[in-house]
């Protein structure tokens, strides 16, 4: 392990990594987590296995799952017009006549392009909140703009791109079929099941806000780390009033397209899950061919330098980052993290990294370099591949 410390620390001062969790999986289940580095420099509190990140993007795999429950439970299907699960027209206005379905927003075919920052703000600064989706996607709202669509035909494979708001959208849906908020309902379907505690689409949920890892964006200019997100100094922000919210009006409350807080040995449990057929220990959250359903391919071509080649439903399917070897799962970038959660789906291992500062460089690959190095110091270590 000493070794292993010393191949972990030499990448993260080549990358000037500020801190590092990590956590392999073999044979469907974990068998190694640490951290390093710091969770707060200010405050000298290090990285744990315990420490909680804010880990953008791998948060739509959440979504998705929480969707595909309501799936098996009949109350909607992926190629269901998603306007009939709303109550309210989502149409792109240069193909009015052509639904947008839940598959198309999972497989980021939908044509919705990502003018939604402004929306999101200040339905996140609302208390208590009174924005609605509304207000965004149907013409003549308050924050709509011909602007959310693109050229494509909602469908069209050749009109991939990667839209945050879809997750928005499939939050939405999930309030609006289960009639619970979608952290609640997240909180009582997903995550208490799977016993991953520390875990919430909602900051009122954490326990001990000391132990949220700060994110950190590199300055150049300044030639020095910059807090960004999540510097909450050991106090938790103003409570939220939900008490007037209405489920099913805005999912954009919750950031679920990137605002998931968690630590990696509770991801791991969600990552398990996912390699096990949709059951860990006991417990099923998703049937086995409802899980191959979201890990298959529904998306192929060439996307964002060839970042996006693959993708099932919300999960990214990648032979870039270890090169020779398949891998599902989907990773971030936000406000200066860096996350990846990707498993190998026949032979069950798997990773997570979660960097919550880092200087951000590429080499000839699509994922940054620290990503890839880290990633093939833990195979190695690991896997004896």
């Amino acid at each position: 392990m000493n070794s292993l410390d010393e191949q972990i620390q030499r990448v993260m001062d080549k990358h000037r990594i500020v801190g590092l969790a990590a956590s392999v999986m073999r044979e469907g289940k974990q068998i190694w987590s640490t951290g390093y580095g710091w969770a707060n420099v200010d405050r000298r509190i290090p990285v744990t296995s315990r420490t909680i990140f804010r880990i953008a993007s791998i948060s739509k795999t959440v979504v998705a799952t929480a969707i595909m429950q309501l799936v098996e439970q009949g109350l909607c299907g992926i190629d269901q017009d998603v306007s009939e699960i709303l109550g309210f027209p989502v149409r792109s206005f240069k193909y009015p006549e052509t639904p947008i379905t839940l598959r198309m927003i999972m497989t980021h075919t939908s044509g919705l392009q990502d003018e939604y920052v402004r929306f999101v703000v200040d339905s996140r600064n609302e208390n208590s909140p009174k924005i609605r989706l509304t207000d965004l996607l149907l013409p003549g709202g308050t924050y709509y703009t011909d602007s959310l669509w693109g050229d494509g035909r909602p469908g069209d494979p050749d009109y991939f791109e990667y839209s945050n708001l879809g997750a928005v959208i499939l939050a939405t849906v999930v309030e609006r079929l289960s009639n619970e908020r979608f952290d609640e309902y997240c909180k009582k379907h997903l995550f208490e099941p799977l016993q991953m505690d520390d875990t919430s689409f909602n900051i009122a949920d954490l326990n001990d806000m000391d132990s949220v890892a700060v994110l950190y964006e590199y300055s150049a200019a300044d030639e020095r780390f910059i807090a960004s997100a999540d510097d909450f100094r050991g106090e938790k922000p103003e409570a939220i009033d939900y008490s007037g919210y209405v489920p099913g009006t805005n999912g954009a409350l919750f950031s679920p397209q990137g605002g998931l807080r968690t630590n990696v040995d509770n991801l791991t449990r969600f990552m398990e899950a996912h390699s096990n057929g949709g059951k860990l220990n006991d417990v099923q959250i998703l049937k086995p061919e409802t899980v191959d359903l979201m890990h298959a391919p529904h998306w192929s071509g060439h996307r964002q330098e060839g970042f996006f080649r693959n993708c099932g439903l919300q999960f990214q399917i990648t032979d870039d980052l270890l090169p020779g070897h398949q891998l599902i799962g989907h990773s971030g970038d936000a406000y200066g993290l860096l996350s990846d959660m990707y498993f190998h789906k026949q032979e069950k291992w798997g990773f997570i990294l979660l960097i919550n500062g880092v200087i951000q460089s590429k080499g000839r690959g699509v994922y940054f370099e620290a990503e890839e190095e880290l990633a093939q110091v833990l195979k190695t270590a690991f896997l004896g591949l």
